[in-house]
C-alpha cells in the first residue's frame, strides 16, 4: 500500500510533469509586421502575419489604401531549445500603396488554444510620390524600369515603351510581374521571344537585365500622361534552406502629348512618318454590267489601323459595293508600318469614259511637323456597251442617290383590258383601300428612320454606346443572376457587367479603366450616386478575397439595379 509520503511525492511529480509539458509546447503569439515604414505612394510593401505555436488559416487582410498584388508566400521555422518546442508560420502578402494619406492598419484577431490573440494596430506613414526619373546609376540590387523612346510627342505619334528588370543577384526567382495598361494610349504589343537575363555593366557593376515586354503606344489625348504600376514579386534565396521575399516597383514616367498645330484640316487622316495613297484597278476598260475591282491603298509608317473608309464620289452610272478591307501591317520596335487597302467591286451600267474618284485629305508629317495634302489621281475607265443586260430594269447605286434606266423610253399602256377591280367596288371600299395604300409609305418611313438612326450611330459611336449602356448592363445582370447560388461565378460576372456599364457611359475603352479615374468622372457626371458607386466597387473588390463579408448575391443584384436606374436619371453630359 502507498503511504501518505508516497502519495505526496507522486502528486508533486505529476504536477511538475504537467508544468514541463505546458512549457514544452511554447507560448502562442500573433503579430502583423511590414518590411518598410515610411513608404512612398505607388511603391510596394510586404505585410507578414506571424503565427507562433498556432495552426490556423490566415487570409489576406483588406486594408484601405493598399492594393493586394499577390501572396501569400509561406515560410515555416521549427526549433527545440532546452526541451521547449516552438514553431512559427509566416504568411507574407505584397501590396501596393495607393493613397497619399497615412494608412491605418487595424488590429486583427485569431483564435488561440485558450484565448483570442490580438495583434497591435499601427500606422503606415505615406510619403509623396517621387517625381525623379530612374537613372541607371545607383538603381540598387533590384529595380523595375520603364524606358520610353520619346517623352515629348504629338497626339498620334508612336512611342516605344520597354519594361525592364535589373537584378544583381544570381539566385532570384521572379514569381510575378505586373505591366500597366497605359490609360490614354492605344497600344500594340510587340511580339518578342521569352524574356531572359542578359549581362550589362552599369556604373562599374554587373547587372542581369531582362526585357519582359515591349509596347508601341499611340497617345489618344493631349496633356501630361503618367505611366506607372510596373512592379514585380520575387523570392531571393539566401541559403540552401532559407530565402526572403523581394519586390520592386518602377518610378512613374511622364509623357507630354502636344495637340496638332492649328488650324487642323477638316479632312485629317492622321499623323505619320511616311504616307501615300495609291489607286489601282484590275482593268482600264470593260463593258457594261461587267464587274471590276478598284483598290485604294494607304501605305506608310504610322497608326494605319486608325484609317477609316474614304468618302468617294462615284459616278452615278456605277453600282458600287461596300469595300473589303485588307491589312498588311507589321508592328515592330521601329513602329507600325505596312498598308491598308480598301477594295471596291464596281459594275458600270452605262457606256462612256469615267474618271475614278480621288481620295481627298491631308496628313500630318511627324518629321517636318507640317500638314501634307494628298495628290490627285488620274485613273479612268473606258466602258463600252455590252451584249448582256442587267437583271432588273432599275439599278440602285449604294454610294449615290442616282438611278439609271436600261432603256431610254418606256411606254405606258392606256388601253388596259386585263383583270382588275371594278371602279364602283373601288369607290365603295375607298376608306379601306386608302388604309392599305398607307401601309407602304409607313413602312418606307420606318425604314428611312432606321437608316437615319444607323447613320447617326456610325457618326457618333460614343453617344450610341452611352445610349445603349442601360440595355447592355441589363443583359449582364441577367447573366449574373444565373449564378446566384454560386458566389465564385456570380461576383466575377457582376463585376464584369458593372465595369462594362461604366465604360459605356463614360465612352472609354477597357485600357482606360482605372478605378480612381472612374470615380473622379462619376463625381462630375452623377454626383448624387458617386458615393454609392464607390461603395459598390469596394464590395466587389472585397468579394474576390472575402465573399462572406459582403451582402448576399440577391442583395448585390438589387443594389446594382437600383444604382443603375438612379444613374440613368441623374447622368449629365456636361
Amino acid at each position: 500500500m502507498l503511504n501518505h509520503r508516497s502519495i505526496h511525492s507522486f502528486s508533486l511529480s505529476l504536477a511538475l510533469l504537467l508544468c514541463a509539458l505546458g512549457t514544452a509546447i511554447g507560448q502562442e503569439s500573433f503579430n502583423v509586421t511590414i518590411n518598410k515604414n515610411p513608404i512612398r505612394n505607388g511603391e510596394t510593401l510586404q505585410l507578414s502575419l506571424s503565427l507562433k505555436n498556432l495552426r490556423v488559416d490566415a487570409s489576406a487582410p483588406q486594408i484601405k489604401g493598399l492594393k493586394l498584388l499577390g501572396g501569400p508566400s509561406t515560410s515555416q521555422n521549427n526549433s527545440w531549445v532546452n526541451g521547449v518546442s516552438s514553431s512559427e508560420i509566416r504568411y507574407t502578402y505584397t501590396y501596393q500603396v495607393q493613397s497619399s494619406q497615412d494608412i491605418n492598419v487595424p488590429s486583427y484577431t485569431v483564435n488561440g488554444s485558450n484565448k483570442i490573440l490580438k495583434s497591435n494596430a499601427f500606422k503606415i506613414k505615406v510619403l509623396p510620390r517621387s517625381t525623379k526619373q530612374p537613372k541607371k546609376k545607383g538603381i540598387g540590387e533590384l529595380a523595375c524600369v520603364i524606358e520610353l523612346s520619346k517623352r515629348n510627342v504629338f497626339i498620334g505619334e508612336p512611342i516605344l515603351a520597354s519594361f525592364k528588370i535589373y537584378n544583381r543577384a544570381n539566385n532570384l526567382d521572379v514569381r510575378e510581374y505586373n505591366v500597366p495598361e497605359m490609360a490614354g494610349f492605344w497600344t500594340e504589343q510587340i511580339e518578342m521571344p521569352d524574356a531572359r537575363w542578359e549581362p550589362e555593366v552599369i556604373d562599374g557593376q554587373r547587372y542581369n537585365v531582362a526585357t519582359v515586354r515591349k509596347v508601341l503606344m499611340f497617345p489618344q489625348k493631349t496633356g501630361e500622361i503618367s505611366i506607372d504600376g510596373f512592379n514585380l514579386l520575387g523570392y531571393k534565396r539566401t541559403s540552401f534552406f532559407d530565402g526572403k521575399n523581394v519586390s520592386a516597383s518602377a518610378t512613374p514616367v511622364r509623357v507630354k502629348v502636344n495637340p496638332l498645330p492649328e488650324p487642323i484640316p477638316n479632312a485629317m487622316i492622321g499623323a505619320f512618318n511616311r504616307f501615300r495613297v495609291q489607286t489601282k484597278q484590275n482593268a482600264s476598260a470593260c463593258k457594261t454590267n461587267e464587274a471590276l475591282t478598284v483598290d485604294y491603298i494607304y501605305s506608310g509608317d504610322g497608326h494605319l489601323k486608325f484609317i477609316q473608309e474614304p468618302k468617294l464620289q462615284w459616278p452615278g452610272e456605277f453600282e458600287v459595293y461596300d469595300p473589303e478591307i485588307i491589312d498588311r501591317i507589321k508592328v515592330t520596335s521601329t513602329g507600325e508600318s505596312g498598308s491598308r487597302t480598301f477594295r471596291y467591286v464596281i459594275i458600270p451600267r452605262a457606256p462612256g469614259e469615267y474618271s475614278l474618284p480621288s481620295v481627298q485629305g491631308e496628313w500630318f508629317n511627324i518629321k517636318t511637323r507640317s500638314y501634307t495634302s494628298l495628290p490627285e489621281s488620274n485613273n479612268s475607265i473606258q466602258v463600252e456597251r455590252g451584249n448582256a443586260s442587267a437583271t432588273s430594269g432599275l439599278n440602285y447605286n449604294s454610294k449615290t442617290d442616282i438611278q439609271v434606266l436600261n432603256q431610254d423610253i418606256r411606254f405606258i399602256d392606256t388601253e388596259w383590258k386585263g383583270c382588275g377591280l371594278d371602279r364602283k367596288r373601288w369607290q365603295s371600299s375607298f376608306p379601306l383601300s386608302t388604309g392599305w395604300l398607307a401601309v407602304g409609305p409607313s413602312l418606307l418611313a420606318l425604314v428611312f428612320l432606321g437608316k437615319r438612326r444607323k447613320e447617326e450611330d456610325s457618326k457618333n459611336p460614343k453617344k450610341t454606346r452611352q445610349r445603349r449602356a442601360r440595355a447592355t448592363v441589363r443583359n449582364e445582370l441577367r447573366a449574373a443572376k444565373k449564378h446566384l447560388n454560386d458566389p465564385a461565378l456570380f461576383f466575377p460576372a457582376l463585376g464584369q457587367g458593372i465595369e462594362q456599364y461604366l465604360l459605356a457611359k463614360l465612352g472609354w475603352s477597357a485600357s482606360q479603366y482605372q478605378r480612381e479615374a472612374v470615380l473622379l468622372e462619376l463625381a462630375q457626371k452623377t454626383p448624387d450616386t458617386a458615393t454609392q458607386w464607390k461603395d459598390l466597387l469596394d464590395q466587389l473588390d472585397l468579394a474576390r478575397y472575402a465573399p462572406g463579408a459582403i451582402p448576399a448575391p440577391s442583395e448585390m443584384i438589387a443594389l446594382s439595379e437600383t444604382l443603375v436606374e438612379k444613374t440613368e436619371k441623374s447622368w449629365t453630359n456636361s
